[in-house]
């Protein structure tokens, strides 16, 4: 029979918070994170989200509003599949990861969202990210990210979906203590 005491029960919480902070380099000084060795979930709601954010690029629905939200910019036909790139996906999941404490492009350090390619030395010449919170499944997110209802300027993540790049890497998080729990990023590149 194991018995738990306090003190176990202490002791248990310390090592999980030490091992949960473990990769913390300056934890007093704001927290800059030892990404090195994050491992990007490519599971079945990434893959899903990756097939779909496919067929819509190429699919009958690659368009997007202009600016005088009356004319459309008609990409059927004229956009190729993207691969899921993994340095790509442990790039994203650097994102999600952040994303739970500052939901924003900016990364937490201050820095701009482009500087995680840089930090895994991943090359580009041209990028994008797409960031979202809220929901469970790849399926939902890429819908959220779709923003059909949208006039031009409310169709950032859908242009970004749409852009000239050739990869991309998906991924999200979970936080039960957050605002919204699921957080996901998406990074693309060419």
């Amino acid at each position: 029979m194991l018995v738990v005491t306090k003190k176990k029960r202490v002791f248990a919480l310390v090592l999980i918070f030490a091992l949960v902070f473990a990769g913390c380099k300056n934890p007093a000084g704001g927290g800059n994170v030892d990404n090195s060795n994050v491992v990007p979930n490519i599971d079945s709601e990434v893959r899903a989200c990756f097939n779909l954010v496919n067929q819509f690029r190429t699919g009958n629905e690659a368009w997007y509003w202009n600016q005088d939200n009356a004319t459309k910019t008609n990409l059927v036909g004229k956009l190729g599949r993207l691969t899921l790139d993994e340095d790509l996906c442990r790039a994203a999941q650097i994102r999600a990861n952040e994303i739970v404490t500052k939901f924003s492009h900016t990364r937490p350090d201050g820095t701009s969202c482009k500087t995680v390619l840089t930090e895994l030395s991943i090359p580009w010449n041209n990028r994008g990210e797409n960031i979202a919170a809220g929901y469970s499944s790849g399926s939902q997110t890429f819908n959220q990210w779709k923003e059909d209802s949208e006039n031009h300027d409310g169709q950032g993540h859908r242009r970004n979906m749409l852009g000239d790049f050739t990869k991309i890497g998906i991924a999200y998080t979970y936080n039960a203590n957050s605002q919204y729990r699921y957080y996901w990023a998406m990074i693309l590149t060419k």
